[in-house]
């Protein structure tokens, strides 16, 4: 598999079915990313991509930011293969207060429509498949996953878990 590092800067839109293991928070996200060009001090890690991006939800709830890098390989003549690993922010619900009684109605609110996340800041991992329409355009379809691996933080850990499809410009290819 070749490499496709050096294809400039990419923005990307995409749109992602929202919280799909634990079907507690609705609704999709649309999603804005950059990936830049692999400097070269990452050349030894096989010339990763940086990337930011941003997921948000349409109905108010768990909303992320992430920031990492993005390893990329072609697959054939217009297929290409992502994955991409990071660092996560979100503005989703850590915990239900543990010294809430069980039957306070905002505990039972946030349990069963919020996905606890453990963390504000998490890891952050996908996998996606592209395929060029032309030199500067491509589409494809992605999944990721925000958690904290009982790394970043321990006990709650409901994570989040969206899958979607993008839409992908490449500058300087």
């Amino acid at each position: 598999m070749a490499s496709a590092q050096d294809e400039g800067i990419e923005f990307r839109f995409g749109v992602t079915a929202h919280d799909l293991a634990d079907h507690v928070e609705d609704g999709p996200n649309v999603t804005l990313e950059v990936l830049f060009e692999s400097p070269d001090f990452l050349e030894p890690l096989w010339s990763p991509r940086p990337f930011l991006y941003g997921s948000f939800n349409t109905n108010g709830l768990t909303n992320f930011g992430a920031a990492g890098l993005a390893w990329d390989w072609d697959l054939g003549e217009k297929w290409d293969i992502e994955y991409t690993f990071g660092l996560s922010y979100n503005d989703g619900v850590e915990d239900i207060d543990p010294n809430a009684p069980p039957g306070d109605p905002e505990r039972i609110r946030l349990a069963t429509t919020r996905a606890l996340m453990g963390n504000h800041i998490l890891f952050y991992n996908g996998l996606g498949l592209d395929y060029d329409v032309s030199d500067n355009w491509s589409v494809g379809a992605y999944y990721e996953h925000i958690s904290h691996g009982q790394i970043l933080a321990s006990g709650r850990n409901q994570a989040l878990d969206n899958a979607g499809v993008r839409l992908s410009y490449r500058f300087g290819r």
